[in-house]
């Protein structure tokens, strides 16, 4: 017999069945204990005993490799090699919970079940489909999920960068088990550390442990901690800071730990961008400047009128203005400009206050 006709076996065949239902659907509806178990125990008999199959030879190692791996996963000790791995902008997080262990005797019953026969023969066609089925389900259940959003019961902190390079973000919202045992709505998927990665100009969402019907204090070790686009630290959020700087979502308002959802916005806002038009005209340093200066700018030249120079060519950049003339170049970094008045730092050295003698 060929050992594929083994993925016909009666309990193999329901718990794939089981793995796909939970993951697609019950996890979505009931989002609860119940649902997060329950793939451990079916996904602990399903994955060891496919792979069995495949590796006939080798069910002993893949039983007991998937045991040992489920406890590492599991355990506290895992922890730093999530963070590492989410470093990279993958969405990887799991529950601490020791009674998860449990699910370790859906290991026992798949090994007993690899080594004896299918109590049925089955269409060669059969097991085939269920080499594809199963292939599909391990990998749909590995996939990031969207996260349910404020509206789908969990509070959530949006993060904006309004800077202008990436940033990662990583949040660590976890409680203790001391306060699971005193409050188990906690024990979910999202008590975890999670790491966004926020693209210029982009915001991400990230979904707490805690029940919009909830009012809970945030976790003693709560942090956020901020890094450049090469793991340096830039800046970090303890939860006093966090209340101070975030507002509530949508509304602007000021926060506080009992907020239904919060909104921060973080990195170096850049220089806008400066409207040409709005320093053409002819501009004169203010009386009291120690060095007096007058230049005319339009649209086709730029001229020094006091002291006097030739027409020159000119450039706008950002906020930078960049003047040719024959032999130099010379760069205005604009600080300030409104209708009436200009401030401009000369070639990173001089700063000049000016008044708009006319347009």
């Amino acid at each position: 017999m060929d050992n594929k006709s083994k993925l016909v076996h009666p309990l193999f065949v329901l718990s794939i069945s089981l793995l796909i239902i939970n993951d697609f659907y019950l996890k979505y509806t009931f989002h609860n204990t119940f649902t997060g178990k329950l793939s451990d125990f079916v996904g602990l008999f399903a994955f060891p005993f496919f792979w069995s199959v495949i590796f006939k030879d080798k069910a002993r190692q893949i039983h007991i490799g998937t045991a040992a791996l489920f406890v590492f996963w599991k355990a506290e000790c895992a922890q730093p090699v999530i963070d590492f791995i989410n470093l990279f902008g993958f969405k990887t997080f799991r529950t601490v919970d020791y009674t998860d262990y449990l699910a370790l005797t859906s290991v026992i019953f798949s090994y007993w079940c690899i080594n004896r026969p299918v109590p049925f023969a089955a269409k060669a066609a059969l097991p085939k489909a269920l080499l594809v089925v199963s292939l599909f389900s391990f990998v749909a259940t590995t996939q990031k999920r969207d996260a349910p959003s404020y509206e789908d019961g969990f509070k959530s902190i949006d993060i904006h960068n309004q800077g202008d390079t990436k940033l990662i973000a990583i949040v660590d919202f976890r409680y203790s088990n001391a306060n699971i045992i005193q409050d188990s709505s906690l024990n979910n998927e999202f008590n975890r550390v999670d790491t966004l990665t926020l693209l210029p100009g982009s915001s991400e969402r990230f979904i707490t442990p805690n029940p919009q019907v909830n009012s809970v204090e945030f976790p003693s070790g709560f942090k956020i901690t901020l890094l450049d686009s090469l793991g340096k630290q830039i800046k970090g959020y303890d939860k006093e800071l966090f209340l101070k700087e975030a507002t509530i979502s949508y509304t602007e308002e000021k926060s506080t730990e009992f907020s239904s959802s919060w909104s921060l916005t973080i990195g170096k806002k850049p220089a806008e961008k400066l409207k040409p038009f709005k320093i053409y005209g002819r501009w004169k340093t203010v009386s009291s400047s120690k060095n007096q200066h007058t230049f005319e700018i339009r649209e086709k030249y730029y001229y020094d009128v006091d002291p006097d120079s030739e027409l020159a060519k000119y450039e706008i950049r950002d906020s930078t203005v960049m003047i040719t003339y024959p032999k130099l170049i010379r760069e205005g970094r604009i600080l300030q400009i409104d209708n009436r008045t200009l401030t401009i730092k000369w070639d990173n050295k001089k700063v000049l206050k000016y008044e708009k003698l006319y347009d």
